[in-house]
């Protein structure tokens, strides 16, 4: 079992910064931890939606499940992040699953116990509200990006986006290149072509799960010049 200090995680976590010691000592109460393994469920589609979860460490995948076994891969969620509050708030079933693509620490809210709190907390309920929009946001960003950005520019957008997380053009794939194929509306195939097209580029070097930028400026240039013969 993973030690943690669970009152100093809940205190400098953003969603109870300005509430009061006591309401985070008397949500500790309630909090449970929950330790996944890489692949086990966090909850399935059709599950009820009973509480928030905050990720501590590791990395949960939110996906829409396929019959046909290409699942959709809607959101990552990292540490610090949080889950399932929209679909709380709904009482409603999860329409997705959530899976550990590592080993993954999490605090599990329970529903009662959170709207107690944002009963009493004004200031916790416009935090969480901003957190749903932005999230709400981040949706209709990649709403946007599917169709107005080619499958190219797409690509090269995701590896800028894990260059500036990762602060290195040596980066680290955090899933499986069909993972990354579904994260990006493609499929694996399209997405074996465009890497392979951009190392004939000169603009990056594929080694596995890793991928070095050979020069950011010309990949940004690239991506910008697809855009322009658009």
């Amino acid at each position: 079992m993973t030690k943690i200090n669970l009152l100093g995680l809940l205190q400098n976590h953003a969603l109870f910064r300005h509430i009061s010691q006591e309401d985070v000592r008397e949500l500790q109460k309630e909090v449970v931890k929950l330790e996944l393994g890489k692949g086990s469920m966090l909850f399935r589609k059709g599950d009820m939606a009973e509480a928030t979860y905050i990720v501590v460490f590791g990395l949960i995948k939110l996906c829409l499940p396929s019959s046909q076994g290409n699942d959709k891969v809607l959101e990552l969620i990292r540490g610090g992040q949080s889950l399932g509050e929209a679909m709380m708030f709904l009482d409603e079933p999860y329409p997705f699953y959530a899976e550990a693509l590592e080993n993954t620490l999490l605090l599990k809210i329970p529903r009662h116990a959170l709207l107690q709190l944002l009963d009493r907390s004004p200031l916790m309920s416009r935090q969480m509200l901003a957190g749903l929009s932005y999230r709400l946001l981040g949706f209709i960003r990649n709403v946007e990006r599917y169709s107005l950005q080619n499958a190219t520019q797409r690509v090269i957008d995701y590896l800028l986006q894990l260059s500036a997380s990762q602060r290195s053009n040596d980066i680290r794939l955090e899933l499986k290149k069909h993972l990354v194929a579904s994260l990006l509306n493609l499929s694996p195939e399209t997405l074996s072509r465009i890497l392979h097209q951009l190392m004939d580029e000169h603009l990056i070097k594929v080694y596995g799960a890793s991928i070095h930028i050979t020069s950011e400026e010309a990949l940004k240039s690239y991506q910008q010049n697809m855009h322009a013969l658009a």
